[in-house]
């Protein structure tokens, strides 16, 4: 099973219309510096995340997730996790990201049902950790193998976050992307926590977890 990095995930997500947040891989302290001067530069200052490229669990908790905007502390950041190790692997890229306004996080999850042998997209009004523990607000929307998710159900999903209109009609829109973009690299699964809705009205997938079966790596 092929894990993709964060980074590389977000890639195809972009490809399939999904939005993203402005930034950019290191595997240096300089060229995480260099991301953030850019990503500074485009918006006239303001702060940047800086996160380990690592297949794990709970970043922040050990220290790959840092917020910073003066180029000391940039630099700081980018040097520390690159000397981290996650089990046995060390972490050998960063993402330099630009600070995104949230209003609201939600969870969005696809991946294979083995004892219904088909596609099931989990849906959550609420993203983050923890999201296990709360499977008692989750929806499970089941897939056609082919033409995805059934519409209505999709729509009532969206419906029920208590949106306006024209967001819940986003919402519902990402919630058909996510099978789309799954579909183009066959992955196994795929996850954007959180998928986060925006201070300025914009669905935008701020982290990802992807993985592709072995035998459509070499296809994609």
């Amino acid at each position: 099973m092929a894990r993709l990095h964060e980074y590389q995930g977000k890639a195809i997500l972009a490809a399939n219309g999904f939005k993203i947040p402005r930034g950019r891989v290191a595997s240096t302290a300089d060229q995480a510096m260099a991301a953030a001067k850019e990503l500074a530069a485009d918006k006239k200052g303001g702060e940047v995340v800086i996160k380990i490229q690592a297949w794990t669990t709970g970043r922040a908790s050990i220290g790959g997730v840092a917020f910073a905007k003066k180029p000391d502390d940039i630099r700081a950041h980018a040097t520390r996790m690159l000397a981290m190790k996650i089990g046995q692997f060390p972490v050998e890229a960063v993402l330099v990201e630009e600070k995104i306004a949230i209003e609201r996080e939600f969870f969005l999850s696809f991946a294979i049902d083995d004892s219904a042998r088909a596609p099931v997209i989990i849906f959550a009004a609420g993203g983050g950790s923890g999201i296990e523990e709360r499977a008692d607000s989750t929806r499970r929307i089941p897939c056609d193998v082919k033409h995805g998710p059934l519409d209505s159900a999709v729509i009532e999903a969206a419906a029920s976050c208590g949106l306006s209109p024209a967001h819940a009609a986003l919402l519902a829109e990402s919630i058909q992307k996510l099978f789309v973009a799954a579909r183009s690299v066959e992955a196994r699964s795929l996850e954007i926590n959180p998928l986060v809705l925006t201070k300025d009205g914009q669905f935008v997938a701020a982290d990802c977890r992807i993985t592709i079966d072995d035998y459509a790596v070499v296809r994609h």
